[in-house]
């Protein structure tokens, strides 16, 4: 009889700890589901969307506004910091994806957001690496909220008519991959595009 009893006061026991372990792990399931969800929505909220316009300072002074360098060809949009070491390592790879589309008209934003304090440091470390891509200083971080970017890096890609064809957070070995066959697509695309121009301008 007292076997009983301890036998059944343990299955009460285990059942008291299993019920809150089990929902424990299942808010954990949903939260997870829920990230997902929310990340998958705010990709497709910002792509295949015009890119808002802005205007921001050169390491020159001069000023740069979006609208007016459309047109020429992809445009890739990086928001970067000095302090941020996956930027580092981003800016080297950016490097020779600029070298390799160069000539197909693609331009590289590199969008500084160290804070004014900071820019000797930001015109230093460009020049010290012969960066060829423009780089821009967003020192309050206005355009990469505009962009709703959180964290650096951040990347953004547009087409020739700046619209927002595909954007990555943060920056892992492999990530430039992923952009050069992005890059392609829009480069392919446009080449399409001209020949088409150039049947009908025939006929």
């Amino acid at each position: 009889m007292a076997i009983n009893i301890m036998i059944h006061h343990y299955t009460d026991v285990k059942s008291c700890f299993a019920a809150p372990i089990g929902a424990f792990i299942m808010k954990k399931i949903i939260l997870f589901f829920m990230v997902i969800f929310v990340a998958i929505g705010f990709s497709q909220e910002i792509t295949n969307t015009a890119a808002p316009d802005f205007v921001l300072r050169d390491l020159e002074g001069k000023n740069y506004k979006l609208s007016e360098n459309l047109n020429q060809g992809p445009i890739l949009i990086n928001f970067w910091a000095t302090w941020c070491l996956p930027c580092r390592e981003e800016m080297k790879e950016l490097k020779d994806v600029y070298e390799k589309f160069e000539d197909e008209g693609l331009q590289i934003l590199a969008i500084s957001i160290d804070d004014p304090k900071s820019l000797a440091r930001v015109k230093s470390f460009i020049k010290s690496r012969n960066y060829p891509f423009k780089v821009l200083l967003d020192t309050n971080s206005e355009v990469m909220q505009l962009f709703q970017a959180k964290n650096p890096p951040y990347t953004v890609l547009l087409n020739s008519e700046g619209i927002i064809f595909y954007t990555h957070s943060g920056y892992r070995k492999g990530d430039e991959k992923i952009v050069e066959e992005k890059i392609e697509i829009l480069v392919q695309a446009t080449d399409g595009n001209e020949k088409e121009e150039n049947e009908d301008e025939k006929e």
